[in-house]
């Protein structure tokens, strides 16, 4: 007989445990658990992720009131809840003197049936409420960080599968929360390293500019010959140190939010052929410009500027040594200008990939780089209202075009 009772009790832990049929995903709690779970994944925002949890607990439990709270030291807050009236929403307390506290220093669940005959409850904080009964579980036992409690307005004891049910979406709920933290964690990490990014690159600018200075005066005076050559070769050397410490300075100004626009009235045309023009010098390539007539608008010239110097910078460094053409064009409200070269081509699963910060389509190993020309090109032409777009194919070129908006 005791062995039956045993063999029957066995059976019972089986269908009710919310490992088994009740995690399938056509049974409804496991539908439940696997949309929590899919949603908790992909939050990144702490407000989604308890309302999720609250959400998804009161239908997995039928509870009529769900709250998710949080430990904070030696207090609990109770931040967000799901109920048929209000509870605790916002409201702190200390951790020794409710049951979530009790909940999350012992790391334990609590089923309590009749909260005003538990000596753990404070009776005079549930009076006000519907609440009769409860079900509260540690998120992250042994060493919760959170609990999610259950409640009903009648009577009753929480089943051990409710209460299993809740800890099964406490450990997701635990999960995300971790992925939260390390989120938060991994952003100051990154805007301490923008911020040092952008102190380095603010010192360098100073010594680049005084060597600057001494290359252009020692080409004033030097004669034409192997000194020259030599000067030009180190000059062009500096000029390209100069661009990548601006292009580092920028992508710390954009991530600290310090990245801002100077506009003025300008021909784009004009700053076309002074751009294009500094490219054949410095450059010695073959850039052939066409431009429709003057195309005035209010923009900021050194970021218009920055953005040619990127795409054309791009167009001599893929295009094979072909000639580069520059288009500056009128698009209905918009200025166009088109940067088109012969080179290598882009293959089209890379188009949207090249834009990102770091981006790139071909080894670094053969082109060097850091991928950012691009990704800074873009983002000039976006703070001004406009895009950045490429048409391109492997072994037929590439056309980048930006528009920028003819009133602001």
């Amino acid at each position: 007989m005791a062995r039956g009772r045993y063999r029957a009790r066995i059976v019972d832990r089986t269908v009710s445990s919310p490992t088994a049929a009740s995690l399938l995903p056509d049974h409804p709690t496991g539908a439940l658990l696997l949309d929590a779970a899919a949603g908790l994944a992909g939050t990144h925002d702490l407000l989604r992720l308890t309302e999720i949890v609250r959400r998804a607990a009161r239908a997995l439990v039928g509870a009529d009131g769900v709250t998710f709270v949080l430990r904070e030291g030696d207090r609990v807050h109770y931040a967000d809840e799901d109920a048929i009236a209000p509870l605790w929403k916002g409201r702190r307390f200390p951790a020794d003197s409710c049951i979530s506290g009790w909940v999350m220093n012992r790391g334990t669940p609590a089923v309590i049936e009749d909260v005003f005959a538990d000596d753990r409850i404070p009776h005079d904080v549930y009076r006000p409420t519907f609440v009769k009964s409860l079900a509260m579980v540690p998120v992250r036992p042994p060493e919760p960080v959170a609990a999610i409690g259950a409640y009903w307005a009648t009577r009753r004891r929480a089943t051990a599968h409710e209460v299993r049910l809740l800890e099964a979406l406490a450990g997701l709920a635990s999960t995300a929360l971790a992925n939260l933290a390390l989120e938060a964690e991994l952003r100051q990490a990154l805007a301490a390293r923008d911020e040092l990014l952008g102190i380095a690159s603010h010192e360098l600018r100073t010594p680049i500019a005084a060597l600057r200075l001494q290359v252009d005066r020692g080409l004033s005076l030097a004669p034409a010959g192997a000194q020259r050559t030599w000067l030009e070769r180190m000059g062009r050397s500096v000029a390209r140190l100069d661009r990548l410490v601006t292009s580092l300075l920028d992508v710390s100004r954009i991530h600290l939010g310090a990245f801002q626009l100077d506009p003025e009235d300008l021909d784009l045309c004009t700053l076309a052929i002074e751009v294009a023009g500094g490219f054949r010098e410095s450059q010695r390539a073959e850039v052939r410009l066409a431009a429709e007539g003057p195309v005035r608008g209010r923009w900021d010239r050194d970021r218009v500027a920055q953005i040619l110097e990127n795409l054309l910078s791009n167009a001599v460094k893929f295009g094979a040594g072909k000639p580069i053409e520059v288009r500056v064009t009128r698009d209905g409200a918009f200025a166009r200008v088109s940067v088109t070269d012969h080179g290598i081509g882009i293959a089209p699963e890379h188009h949207a990939r090249i834009f990102d910060r770091f981006g790139r389509a071909v080894s670094d190993r053969h082109y060097g780089g850091f991928g950012l020309g691009l990704w800074i090109a873009r983002h000039c032409a976006e703070a001004h209202g406009g895009t950045l777009e490429v048409a391109s194919r492997p072994g037929e070129g590439a056309t980048f075009s930006f528009t920028l908006p003819l009133k602001a």
